[in-house]
């Protein structure tokens, strides 16, 4: 049995599919069905059924499912230490992220972190605060990065930085040449915002109703290149944090304007693990270069 069948049905038992799984793994869906079976042949079982909805785990294969995970995470580490003794950092890091801070915070320390080590490979999933958290508990990701964080005993927030609100329009947009909007602003305005999920949305709601101001979620989506998309259009407005106080042409036809009201308080973004849990190497080294970038950008 091969590590790379191991691997293969843990991303099948994540994505009860075939097709998904081979594209999270950039092979055909005929390289996952053959290891696959060569799992089944090793363990004398079925571990999937095949139906018209798609892949349903037998009962062996919760089982696999069960251990698999941990098992992948033990080699990673084992390959980590080999690697830590050879004066290599190695392996790979999961990192659970809210798009609007990929760009701004997270792409620059990855793209400082692969140039210092090379052999380090990482997952980046785009996901809600309950998402990230959801995905540390279970394992599947390392790091947790993520605005407005609900408290959970299991999960250690390991550094954090506070940011200010700012609006993000159209060149055109009559907001473009103001130094600065309130919440009363707002009012009427077409927004681009996520879900109710997201702490970003639950936070401007919350300020807003203190301050007796009605706002207009026209656009409901957790794609931040769509909300930029019509905004760009002035089709929307839409809130991001601020995390170069000074930028306001952001260069791709929006322009930022800060948001000053004392209702909307600054944005928290965490960066979390799971308490008491062991971390590689490379998850480590990632954590501490995150944690010094978001001390830089956090506001007083």
């Amino acid at each position: 049995m091969q590590l790379r069948a191991l691997r293969y049905f843990h991303e099948v038992a994540r994505c009860a599919s075939l097709r998904q799984a081979a594209e999270r793994l950039y092979v055909t869906p005929t390289a996952v069905s053959r290891q696959i079976e060569q799992l089944e042949h090793f363990f004398g079982s079925a571990l999937i059924e095949r139906g018209p909805r798609g892949i349903r785990l037998t009962v062996e294969g919760e089982c696999l499912a069960e251990q698999v995970s941990s098992t992948l995470r033990g080699f990673d580490q084992v390959r980590d230490v080999i690697a830590s003794r050879q004066s290599q950092v190695a392996g790979s890091v999961s990192i659970h992220v809210s798009e609007s801070i990929v760009s701004s915070v997270l792409a620059p320390v990855l793209a400082a972190f692969n140039r210092a080590h090379p052999k380090v490979t990482f997952n980046i999933v785009i996901a809600s605060a309950g998402a990230t958290l959801d995905a540390l508990c279970s394992g599947e990701a390392d790091l947790g990065l993520a605005f407005y964080l609900p408290e959970r005993a299991e999960v250690e927030v390991t550094a954090h930085c506070q940011l200010w609100h700012r609006v993000l329009v159209s060149a055109e947009h009559p907001f473009a040449q103001c130094p600065s909007i309130r919440l009363a602003d707002l009012e009427g305005q077409p927004l681009a915002i996520p879900d109710s999920a997201y702490g970003v949305r639950q936070a401007l709601e919350g300020a807003a109703k203190k301050r007796g101001v009605s706002i207009l979620p026209v656009f409901t989506t957790s794609s931040l290149e769509v909300q930029k998309s019509l905004a760009r259009q002035r089709a929307a407005v839409l809130i991001l944090p601020q995390v170069d106080a000074e930028a306001r042409d952001l260069g791709d036809g929006l322009v930022a304007v800060p948001i000053d009201d004392e209702h909307l308080e600054r944005i928290r973004v965490d960066l979390c693990v799971v308490r008491n849990r062991p971390l590689s190497v490379a998850t480590l080294k990632c954590q501490e270069m995150l944690a010094r970038t978001m001390q830089r950008h956090s506001v007083a």
